[in-house]
Order: C-alpha cells, then sequence, then structure tokens
C-alpha cells in the first residue's frame, strides 16, 4: 500500500488528539493519485484519517456502496431475507404515529412520537418551531412523565442521547449543551431509537428488553446540587445496571448545560474513519477501523465534519448503552413512516430510512456477530476539565475490551 506522505512546518497534533494535518494543507499541493493507485491521506498521529470514498454503482442490480479495494468487505448490505412491499403498505402499529400527543400515555409511543416530530420538523424548517415544540412536550409530560432537559426527554434519557446528524449540522446556539440537537442548525433522527424499529419492537415480552444501559446514573446541574435523571422503566424494556438511587437535587438545577455521568472510556487514538456515499451520495455514516485497519464499527457523521481541526483535545470513546439486533423479519412490512428503520444501522436518505439496505456494522469474518455485540458510545473531545460530544458511534464489543477500558467520571457542556 501506498501512502501520502507530506511534509509541514506546523508542529504535529498531540498523539492523542484527533486534528488531522492533513485536513489543514494546501490543495494544490497534493499528490495527484494515477489511475490504480491506492493513495490514501494520512496524518502525522495516525487519527480518524479517512480511506478513499467507496464506489458506488448505478446499476439496477447493485444499488449498495462498495468497497473499491479488492478483499475489503461490502460496506453496505442487502437485507434479502425482507419481503418487498408496495410503496404505500403500512404495518398497523404505523398507526400510532398519527395520534395527537395528547392521546398518547406512554413513552413507548411517547418517543417514537417525539423522534418523528424532531426529525420531521427539522427537516421541513431546519428548527423545531419553539411554540409547537413546547406544546408537543407538556402534553408528554402531563400525560406520560417526567420532564425535557435541553430538549431531550428525561424518561428515555438513553434513546435520546443518541440523536444524529441527518445532513451537514453547525453550532446555532452557545447556550445550549453539545449533547443536546438544540444546540445545532440542521437536520437530525434517531436511527437507533428501538420503538421505530418493528424487527425489534415486535419480538414478544417474553425475549426480555430490547435495550441496555452501560450508566448507573446521569446528573445534569452542578457537584454541589445534581439533578438525577429519572429514566422510565415499565413501558420502554430497557435494562438499566444495578444502581443506588442517589437524592435527587433541587429542580432549579435542570436548566444547566451540564450533564455529568460515569462510564468506561477508552483513547480514540489510532482509529481512523472511512466515508461512505448510497447511490453515489455522501451518507451521514462513516465506517470505523481500528489500529489494524479492521472495520470494527460506525461513526454517524460526515467523514469531513469528524476530522475538522480542533485545538483541544484529547479524544475519547465513551460508553453509553447498547441495541437488541434481531434479523429482518420476512413477514415485516415495508412502512410509509421516514423514520421507522430495520435493525442495526440504517441508512439516511435525504429525508427517510432506507428500508431494504443496511450498513454493515463490522466485518462479521473477523469478528462475532451476536444480538447484543454492538455498543452505543460517544465521540468526545475534552475541553479543559470538561467535555464537549462529537459524533455517536457503534463499536463492537470485542474490540472495546481489547483496549483495555477504564471507568471514568465525565463532565458534558
Amino acid at each position: 500500500m501506498s501512502l501520502l506522505l507530506v511534509m509541514s512546518t506546523e508542529p504535529p497534533p498531540p498523539m492523542d488528539r484527533l486534528t488531522p494535518s492533513w485536513m489543514r494543507r494546501s490543495k494544490s499541493r497534493q499528490k495527484q493519485p494515477t489511475q490504480g493507485e491506492d493513495v490514501r491521506p494520512t496524518t502525522s498521529n495516525g487519527l480518524l484519517s479517512p480511506r478513499s470514498a467507496s464506489v458506488s454503482s448505478n446499476s439496477d442490480d447493485s444499488r449498495s456502496a462498495r468497497s473499491s479495494k479488492p478483499g475489503r468487505r461490502a460496506s453496505i448490505q442487502d437485507m434479502v431475507k425482507r419481503l418487498r412491499s408496495p410503496s404505500n403498505a403500512s404495518i398497523a402499529s404505523n398507526q400510532s404515529q398519527d395520534m395527537e400527543f395528547n392521546e398518547i400515555d406512554n413513552w413507548f409511543y411517547g418517543f417514537r412520537k417525539y423522534n418523528r416530530f424532531v426529525t420531521t420538523r427539522n427537516l421541513a424548517e431546519q428548527a423545531c418551531p419553539s411554540q409547537e415544540f413546547s406544546k408537543a412536550t407538556k402534553a408528554l409530560t402531563k400525560n406520560c412523565g417526567g420532564q425535557f432537559l435541553h430538549g431531550l426527554p428525561e424518561a428515555a434519557f438513553d434513546f435520546s442521547l443518541l440523536w444524529c446528524p441527518a445532513g451537514k449540522l453547525s453550532r446555532k446556539n452557545a447556550n445550549e449543551p453539545t449533547w443536546s440537537w438544540a444546540a445545532y442548525e440542521g437536520p437530525v433522527n434517531f436511527p437507533f431509537d428501538p420503538t421505530s424499529c418493528p424487527d425489534v419492537y415486535t419480538a414478544p415480552i417474553s425475549d426480555g428488553e430490547w435495550f441496555r444501559s452501560e450508566i448507573v446514573n446521569l446528573h445534569v446541574g452542578p457537584e454541589a446540587s445534581p439533578y438525577t435523571v429519572r429514566r422510565e422503566k415499565n413501558s420502554l424494556r430497557i435494562k438499566y445496571p444495578p444502581y443506588f438511587h442517589a437524592p435527587r437535587g433541587s429542580d432549579s438545577s435542570i436548566e444547566s448545560n451540564t450533564l455529568s455521568f460515569t462510564t468506561t472510556t477508552i483513547p480514540a487514538a489510532g482509529f481512523t474513519a472511512e466515508p461512505l456515499q448510497y447511490q453515489g451520495k455522501e451518507i451521514p455514516c462513516s465506517q470505523l477501523l481500528n489500529d489494524k485497519q479492521q472495520h470494527c464499527g460506525v461513526i454517524m457523521d460526515f467523514e469531513s465534519s469528524i476530522s475538522e481541526s480542533s485545538p483541544t483535545g484529547p479524544f475519547e470513546f465513551v460508553l453509553l448503552s447498547r441495541n437488541l439486533r434481531r434479523e429482518p423479519g420476512t413477514q415485516t412490512r415495508k412502512p410509509v413512516v421516514p423514520t421507522m428503520h430495520p435493525s442495526g444501522t440504517p441508512i439516511w436518505d435525504g429525508d427517510h430510512f432506507v428500508w431494504d439496505e443496511e450498513v454493515a456494522d463490522f466485518d462479521d469474518e473477523l469478528f462475532e456477530a451476536g444480538p447484543w455485540k454492538m455498543l452505543n458510545v460517544m465521540l468526545i473531545k475534552w475541553v479543559g476539565e470538561h467535555a464537549e460530544r462529537v459524533a455517536i458511534a457503534r463499536i463492537h464489543e470485542d474490540v472495546w475490551k481489547q483496549q483495555s477500558p477504564v471507568k471514568k467520571d465525565i463532565v458534558l457542556r
């Protein structure tokens, strides 16, 4: 493999930072690759530098993005077991999507409706109208319980932390924390919401939970008077770790931008990101490769956004949760609701999730598949004594363990 090495007069970034030096060099000085040459930008720290973008075929019998490098596993795969249905077909439970917020009385339907509202409103108007959003949240609070913290429902806080870009985002409100979509301008979605995944939520109750949280407690507010986020246990079929119910702080602290919790972490140094395309267009999902260049996960953002220059750091992955993964149901019909998605990592195609194809989470010739093997993690960067959210990612459990994770107190703003 030939690598593109660029000499620079700038000092190299610290080894534990994500800033790639090649992002800052003049394009006019880049070496132009010859035909067939495998040229890959590299960085002095080897962190999250991309491979060449996958080549997409426009033929009718090959609509998925495939890797252009011989021997690499496909990045997007067909879901051959799913029965196709007419485009106007929908599953019966989708009727609940049309329910008014006032008619919803539990967080299973409540979060599904919240997901659809946030996703479609942000797509259409780039921001949720404050008056309409306020009306919706008040109805959910009254009927389902709990309250909203910077636009995220505390009852389903583990789900809502997994919001992801559905397009290019820009920071719009410095008064909102980075861990909330409310801080950004641009479309977002919830690709790992189990209440919007028919392959998962149709599983019988006897099969157990759909979702496992890996965080004991989440706190909003200052250390002296923290507010413990009260998460729903019943209708959402979430398994929480055994935990001690810490005293709840005063409600006045919930407006704080600070979110603190204890979890395990691994350094981001050594991982790289490879951009993905679907039908010739870049999608807000990148392959995650470990230091052995093995496909071990995904990062839910455009590679160019992840690799932007940053004066701060270091960068880490922090463990949040994990979703149940089930094989696609052969009797599940294709829904008309754009926020409904298949199991695994779905593909966002402009204004809806693709139903018959999905992103390959990892190379299944290298890592074992299993219903709970993929971990939901957050990529963060440290800014002094607190951290900021960069992206949501998914990493295979075996790779996570290989990195010797350590327990750490996280303070997000």
